[in-house]
């Protein structure tokens, strides 16, 4: 692991202050990750067991697996955004390449085709595990990072923390007291299922453009000027992952 670094902030960049306009499109860029991860945490068992009509031992495997995989996905996103050098940062990139893929994957997982089971559940894992294991970390891990490249000031990035866990929760809120009762009035069967996940997905695409717009990176880190890697940390609260190259108050 690389030198861990801190405050090591290049001393001719001005802090400046961060306008609410920045502070709301940052927190809305992470409504948008918990929408889509709530819907298909929470609510994609029930899809494939009792609307696709899978076994829940077959599920559970997928789910299993996908765990390990997962673990694994972190360290490896970490690194390569370490690396990323790019006109628009570090970090904040990944969040406009990853919006879109992020919002089809989700989609995907609810697309399941005619088959035989073993066909759905090769279908299943790979639907999953692009939007979870790949594309949920990436954008979750850019999110929670992006917050220390967008000032040097302790207590800006402080207050970018507390609003991004502030409306944090309002994806989950949305997700677990709307998919249901929308599914049924759409029609309650697959078709439903894949309606609401766009809806989720438009919202979520958009939310994430404005993040991507609005938060810009003003922070340059010394340290990696001068070669030394920068590791990120993960950080999970509730399902919240956060790499952190610098401490946003958290």
């Amino acid at each position: 692991m690389g030198t861990m670094v801190t405050r090591n902030l290049e001393p001719e960049q001005a802090k400046e202050k961060i306008t609410f306009k920045t502070y709301i499109s940052y927190a809305l860029g992470d409504t948008g990750d918990n929408i889509m991860f709530s819907t298909v945490s929470s609510l994609l068992v029930l899809f494939y067991t009792d609307y696709i009509g899978l076994s829940p031992a077959s599920v559970a495997l997928v789910m299993l697996i996908s765990r390990v995989l997962d673990g694994v996905s972190d360290f490896i996103a970490g690194l390569v955004m370490q690396k990323t050098k790019s006109k628009w940062g570090t970090v904040r990139p990944w969040i406009l390449w990853i919006s879109v893929p992020f919002s089809v994957a989700c989609v995907a997982c609810f697309t399941v085709p005619q088959g035989s089971e073993t066909m759905k559940i090769c279908y299943i894992f790979i639907a999953y595990n692009f939007a979870n294991t790949v594309c949920y970390t990436i954008s979750n891990l850019a999110q929670a990072t992006l917050c220390s490249f967008m000032s040097r000031d302790t207590k800006e990035r402080e207050k970018l923390g507390v609003w991004r866990l502030g409306l944090a929760p309002v994806g989950h809120i949305i997700s677990s007291g709307l998919s249901l009762p929308l599914v049924k009035l759409l029609g309650n069967d697959q078709k439903a299922w894949v309606k609401v996940m766009t809806i989720w997905a438009v919202y979520a695409l958009a939310v994430h453009l404005i993040c991507f717009v609005n938060c810009k990176e003003t922070v340059h880190i010394a340290a990696r000027k001068q070669g030394s890697s920068i590791p990120l940390q993960k950080n999970t609260s509730s399902r919240y992952r956060a790499g952190d190259f610098i401490t946003c108050g958290f």
